[in-house]
């Protein structure tokens, strides 16, 4: 079962995904987070991806537009500690160096320190 919670701290918000990020719930992820995104400012918006399993062409295009839409607002996207079957994705389409990756608590909290 796919979980979305989201937590804002300071002036950043942290989307935390668990399950699978596929075709069957991208529809419902985009309305939940457009809801929340458009409701609330947020500066940087980090993906917490540490419990996502796996992640489809549509996943990725998802990310992607997240990406894209926080920098038109000249803003930072960020993926949280992307599990190993999620970097394996995004290496094998040339795209784990196109996000900026947190590995690790000690990054993340220098972002929201920022």
């Amino acid at each position: 079962m796919e979980l979305l919670s989201v937590e804002k701290k300071n002036q950043d918000c942290i989307l935390r995904f668990s399950g699978e990020l596929t075709l069957e719930v991208i529809d419902k992820l985009k309305e939940e987070t457009e809801d929340y995104l458009t409701s609330t400012e947020c500066g940087s918006l980090i993906m917490d991806l540490s419990n996502t399993i796996f992640l489809d062409s549509s996943g990725i295009g998802f990310l992607v537009q997240l990406n894209n839409r926080k920098k038109n607002e000249n803003k930072q996207f960020y993926l949280f500690q992307p599990s190993p079957q999620v970097k394996k994705t995004l290496d094998l389409v040339k795209l784990l160096d196109f996000f900026n990756v947190l590995d690790n608590e000690e990054q993340l909290n220098q972002v929201l320190e920022e």
